[in-house]
């Protein structure tokens, strides 16, 4: 999707009509929406938009096919507002949604299947190459990086190339950020919670001077272990050991974003990796 502008936290008008009700929503979203409903619109798609609310907070408004997510919000009818806009948003009776408490275990099984039918779908851009053992001039680039975190899965002390990572790539939210995201979301989900707040801990006075507003949010979201709800559907299956039905999980998957998706499920195999039995 093209952003038609970014700027969070500049510019405002008059809010705009009265009080968008959210139907569903993640709960970071209600976390925030709860406490100051009214926000400034930095970002616009077509089906979506994102908002900025007091403190930087970040929430992302759109329709049904937005999906589930921690920053997700919902209504019945988006219509695209101006970067700029001040829209206010009703979340009381809105259904919240949180991911399923994941098995902390990995079948190698699963993750066989997973990888034999990404290997038709995966882009060419961004780091979802590294789901099938593949590269690309990015994942190139970024193999020092790549080398580092993994020596940090490994239990060694993070290396200063690990940083690297932080706002690598195009996009709203870029293929490294998405790929740390999926390490942080994998490790809590895999029993290694401790380590998963660690990255956080070491990722967090970092990120600001690297990365946007929006992708700082949705890493802060994966700090505390939710992402959108295609990339928790296969954090499922793998520990539920499935063999099927990866080509629907990965359809879904594919349609984050421009590489999100799997740029997340990179970082997340890269974890599932070192536990599957």
């Amino acid at each position: 999707m093209r952003e038609q502008a970014s700027n969070c936290g500049s510019g405002t008008e008059s809010v705009r009509g009265t009080a968008l009700p959210i139907l569903e929503c993640g709960r970071i979203a209600h976390r925030i929406l709860a406490g100051s409903p009214v926000g400034i619109v930095c970002a616009v798609f077509r089906r979506s938009c994102y908002l900025e609310f007091v403190g930087g907070r970040i929430v992302c408004v759109g329709d049904r096919s937005l999906g589930r997510g921690p920053l997700n919000a919902q209504v019945g009818r988006f219509f695209p507002p101006r970067v700029g806009d001040v829209l206010a948003l009703r979340v009381e009776g809105a259904k919240l949604w949180r991911p399923m408490k994941q098995n902390a275990r990995v079948a190698r099984a699963s993750l066989l299947a997973l990888r034999a039918a990404a290997r038709e779908r995966i882009p060419a851009e961004g780091l979802g190459g590294l789901v099938c053992g593949s590269s690309s001039p990015l994942i190139e680039h970024a193999s020092a990086a790549l080398a580092a975190l993994d020596g940090w899965l490994g239990r060694e002390r993070p290396g200063p190339d690990a940083e690297m990572l932080l706002g690598l790539g195009p996009g709203l939210t870029p293929s490294g950020d998405d790929y740390l995201g999926g390490v942080m979301i994998a490790l809590r989900a895999f029993g290694r919670a401790l380590d998963a707040d660690a990255m956080w801990a070491w990722l967090e006075p970092r990120a600001p001077a690297r990365t946007s507003r929006i992708s700082l949010a949705h890493l802060a979201a994966a700090g505390e272990g939710e992402a959108h709800e295609s990339l928790h559907a296969c954090l499922e299956a793998l520990g539920e050991g499935a063999t099927a039905g990866w080509a629907d999980r990965l359809e879904r998957l594919a349609a984050v974003g421009h590489c999100s998706g799997w740029d997340g499920l990179a970082g997340v195999l890269a974890v599932a990796q070192r536990v599957a039995a």
